[in-house]
């Protein structure tokens, strides 16, 4: 008798490595703001004035999925968190370039 699941082939490093990753962040005005990087950020909904990018702190370290590399960032006063995409490179990965494309395409 097979074991439910025994089908499914285990992700090589390099597959997880570049799989699309969830949002951690949740927006909700029920709970203070909280830190528990990497598994989850409660934020609350709406930021405000103080949310200017010289009072956000980086939180964890940069990561990159299909060439778009980004980070999580919050808010020191108020604890307002965003999930930050760095501005592509040229030169960068085929996903980038295909992006790129369908947005032109999609633009016209």
């Amino acid at each position: 008798m097979r074991r439910i699941g025994s089908n499914i082939r285990k992700q090589s490093t390099e597959a997880k490595a570049n799989r699309l990753s969830r949002n951690i962040i949740r927006y909700t005005t029920d709970e203070k703001p909280k830190n528990e990087y990497p598994k989850r950020i409660v934020s609350p909904p709406q930021a405000k004035a103080c949310c200017t990018d010289e009072n956000r702190t980086v939180v964890g370290q940069v990561k990159e999925v299909e060439g778009f590399k980004f980070c999580y960032k919050i808010c020191d006063t108020c604890g307002h968190a965003v999930r930050y995409f760095y501005p592509a490179a040229e030169g960068t990965s085929d996903a980038v370039k295909n992006y790129r494309s369908w947005k032109k395409y999609m633009v016209q």
